[in-house]
């Protein structure tokens, strides 16, 4: 099966194991009780509020029991597919630590890890978010 249109190899040309350890020290870290800090409509509203700009309206934001913040999102303009994804990352750009981890969980819904790490600058503490960005 192609992996988009044109592939003609149908196989990549390695594994992703040189990052492995990048990608298990946030797993260790997102496991840590406490890890996820508090007050994000203090710590991350701001920021996507300016971010927004014209092209986004935030039309909600409720922080859930399990810690994730969910912020709901329209988009001026009609683009779709992969060019709402792109701008879903510049928009959760603004908030971007150290890590910073999207996935589009199913349409219109993006899904973000960022923080940072121990030893990760400016020297923080370790700590993370947890955003759920539904774009309606």
């Amino acid at each position: 099966m192609r992996r988009w249109d044109g592939d003609e190899r149908l196989t990549g040309i390695a594994d992703a194991s040189a990052m492995e350890p990048q990608v298990s020290a946030l797993l260790d870290a997102m496991a840590r009780d406490g890890w996820v800090a508090e007050e994000p409509e203090a710590h991350l509203l701001p920021h996507l509020r300016r971010a927004c700009g014209s092209e986004w309206l935030l039309t909600g934001e409720r922080l859930l029991d399990d810690g994730v913040y969910e912020v709901t999102v329209s988009l001026a303009g009609d683009r779709e597919g992969v060019h709402v994804q792109r701008d879903v990352i510049r928009l959760l750009s603004a908030i971007a630590e150290a890590v910073f981890f999207v996935r589009q969980a199913a349409p219109g819904v993006f899904e973000c890890v960022t923080g940072v790490l121990d030893g990760d600058p400016p020297g923080f503490k370790s700590h993370g978010h947890m955003v759920r960005l539904i774009v309606t």
